[in-house]
């Protein structure tokens, strides 16, 4: 991996935002280092995490594209803190766009998800995730769960670029029997599960019922595998998101993905297993 091995969560996530408004102030990254007296070479470097952040650095950028002062700060606090390891956030509610997830699924290479509960949230359909939001989050208003819902299908896309990373889906049969939302509902979410599992570069196999206890009741995780940068792991959990970049920790989740699958169908048999509940649905 040719990746700076030392690049915390922090770094790479200021990093991406550093991208980020440098575009939405409609400014190049040769317009920004003449303006700021640094090489065009040094922004490059900036704003993909190769090359660790300096406060000055970065507050010279967020002046430059008049970054509201909450966004500074917060952005300037990340980076007083990118030497620490690993990175957690707990927000009321649900997590607002999921944002900072989004962000490393759309630079991974590979996503393998486990989920013991539902249905991976990128193999999610509309209904499904409504149900699902208004079910973990009743009091949520309409127009706070209609964004919701546009961020997850929007999350979605990632799979239906020309370079879709390579997707591993693991869940739990139990999810799959699960009754959410309106009648109807769980039958065309296990449908759109069929259609899915025969696109090239996903992957699903499910955790049958039978096997008992497995690695998998532990609870869900997800492994993020980029070219060029170390992998991360990512959970959430009532209003927690946390990421974990230690390579023991990272190297833990593989190996309990390892005995997961290892009580897990072949995805030949997981799609006749989806087959029969859909028939059983009606």
């Amino acid at each position: 991996m040719s990746g700076n091995p030392h690049t915390s969560v922090r770094s790479r996530q200021v990093a991406a935002e550093l991208r980020t408004l440098r575009e939405q102030a409609g400014l190049s990254g040769a317009e920004v280092a003449k303006l700021l007296g640094m090489s065009p070479s040094k922004i490059s470097r900036l704003e993909t995490g190769i090359t660790g952040l300096q406060i000055e650095d970065v507050a010279a950028l967020l002046g430059l594209y008049k970054v509201p002062a909450a966004t500074r700060d917060e952005l300037l606090d990340q980076v007083r803190r990118a030497e620490e390891r690993g990175w957690w956030t707990r927000q009321p509610g649900l997590p607002k766009l999921w944002r900072t997830l989004i962000d490393f699924e759309a630079k991974a290479s590979r996503v393998q998800n486990y989920e013991a509960l539902v249905v991976p949230g990128l193999l999610q359909t509309p209904e499904y995730a409504r149900a699902i939001i208004q079910g973990i989050a009743p009091t949520v208003s309409e127009s706070e769960l209609n964004s919701l819902v546009a961020a997850r299908m929007a999350r979605q896309t990632l799979l239906t670029r020309a370079s879709a990373p390579q997707f591993f889906a693991v869940v739990d049969e139990g999810a799959l029997r699960r009754p959410i939302g309106e009648p109807g509902v769980m039958h065309r979410q296990l449908q759109h599960l069929l259609v899915v599992a025969e696109q090239p570069h996903v992957t699903l196999r499910v955790v049958p019922v039978a096997a008992g206890a497995q690695a998998g009741l532990r609870g869900s995780f997800v492994i993020l595998e980029f070219a060029e940068e170390p992998a991360l792991v990512y959970m959430e959990n009532h209003g927690t998101e946390m990421f974990l970049e230690e390579e023991a920790d990272v190297a833990a989740y593989r190996v309990a993905l390892g005995n997961i699958l290892q009580a897990a169908l072949a995805p030949a048999a997981t799609t006749e297993l989806i087959a029969q509940i859909v028939t059983e649905l009606g």
